[in-house]
């Protein structure tokens, strides 16, 4: 049960087959693809700056959290391995 004084409290739960989850947005479509690229975080890197780097947009942040199940983004560690998908496919399948 989610509290009144809980930030998911205006969230919307989800079902996805058999999985539930909150968010305000439904689960986009994370399979691996042949364009996926790999970016291993450094010290300094932040999720928004490699969103604009690898996607042209800071703002899709939330595309690289969701290929990468990062619940967390500003504790990004370095030597992680994020998974980022081409633009491309962003563009035809997320943002549609």
């Amino acid at each position: 049960m989610i509290s009144v004084d809980s930030r998911y409290a205006s969230c919307v739960l989800y079902v996805d087959g058999s999985d539930e989850f909150i968010g305000v947005r439904e689960c986009i479509d994370t399979a691996r693809q042949t364009d996926d690229v790999f970016h291993t975080v450094i010290e300094g890197d932040r999720i928004d700056l490699l969103a604009c780097k690898y996607l042209g947009q800071s703002e899709l942040w939330w595309i690289i959290c969701d290929y990468n199940d990062i619940f967390f983004p500003l504790e990004l560690e370095a030597g992680t391995v994020l998974r980022i998908p081409s633009v491309e496919h962003v563009q035809m399948s997320v943002l549609d």
